[in-house]
């Protein structure tokens, strides 16, 4: 990875029993493409965001 462009929190479905609470990370990789990764800040896992 060559650096984060911009990165963004969303906090969903807060009422419910299973809330969506993500960090988000527009990234640019050693290729040069871009990339929209997230870490789940419920289960701590990362994920990569397909379109």
């Amino acid at each position: 990875m060559e650096g984060v462009l911009e990165d963004w929190v969303v906090e969903d479905r807060w009422w419910t029993a299973r809330p969506l609470r993500r960090r988000y990370f527009e990234v640019v990789l050693c290729d040069g493409r871009n990339a929209v990764v997230y870490r789940d800040l419920v289960t701590g896992g990362w994920f990569e965001q397909r379109g």
